[in-house]
């Protein structure tokens, strides 16, 4: 009786003990990061335009070549540990990234001024029958702009208008 009893017990585990779902997700709790894109405006010293007052986020607008186009502009985290990475996003803007492999931003920074900016991005794909776009790299006027990975899938762009 021990015997029969052990080998059910066996047997019931083993068939729990399957490997065929161990690399599946559950698409129902599936919450994926997406990439996120910061520039920083920049004057030739490299010092940020809106930690010294020269441009006013409020001031700023952002047109691009999809709709609905715009930024939000990312002020300082004072409760970041100074010396910490996402201490590289203090005072950028933030720019939506589209489902496009190229797209374009004007960013204009007042009535007379505007900088053009265009980026190439790459289909990534991931589980659950999802994709999005990760940035390459963008071009300004004749200059390449380096995106720097901060964290993972936030990029920042130093831009100098």
């Amino acid at each position: 009786m021990r015997t029969v009893f052990a080998l059910i017990l066996i047997v019931l585990s083993c068939s729990n003990c399957s490997n065929d779902n161990g690399d599946a997700i559950d698409c129902a709790l599936f919450d994926p990061a997406f990439p996120t894109l910061f520039l920083k405006l920049v004057d030739a010293n490299n010092t940020n335009l809106f930690e010294n007052g020269t441009l006013n986020p409020d001031d700023i607008k952002v047109m691009g070549n999809l709709p609905n186009t715009g930024f939000v502009f990312n002020p300082a985290d004072e409760f970041a540990v100074p010396d910490a990475d996402i201490r590289m996003l203090d005072n950028t803007i933030q720019l939506f990234i589209p489902n496009a492999s190229n797209f374009q931003y004007t960013i204009y920074l007042s009535a007379n001024d505007s900088v053009v900016v265009d980026f190439s991005a790459e289909l990534t794909k991931i589980p659950c029958d999802l994709s999005y776009y990760l940035p390459l790299e963008g071009t300004f006027d004749t200059s390449k702009l380096e995106l720097q990975e901060v964290s993972s899938l936030q990029f920042l762009g130093v831009l100098e208008p």
